[in-house]
């Protein structure tokens, strides 16, 4: 699959102090690239009044996805926080 970033992953990625968390990141977004769907990569789930948005569960931290078109194997990286009651409003 195609994994494109956007500004706000990007951002936090940059506030992210956890290396722990940083080195699952990096295992999480190669996963994704070598997938052909997303039924290959483990612990992701739909979210709720979201159409096409995912989030895959690291530990304590979720990705935020998006997938562009059911069809495309494109995946937008939204989001990487840590699991609060902050965490899926956007």
């Amino acid at each position: 699959m195609t994994v494109i970033p956007t500004k706000d992953f990007n951002r936090s990625i940059e506030k992210l102090k956890d290396k722990v968390a940083c080195k699952r990141l990096d295992v999480l977004i190669a996963k994704l690239e070598q997938a052909k769907n997303l039924q290959e990569i483990s612990n992701v789930k739909a979210l709720v009044n979201y159409p096409h948005h995912y989030r895959i569960r690291t530990g304590e931290y979720r990705l935020i996805i998006e997938q562009i078109d059911t069809n495309t194997v494109e995946i937008l990286l939204l989001e990487y926080l840590k699991r609060d009651e902050k965490t899926y409003k956007f």
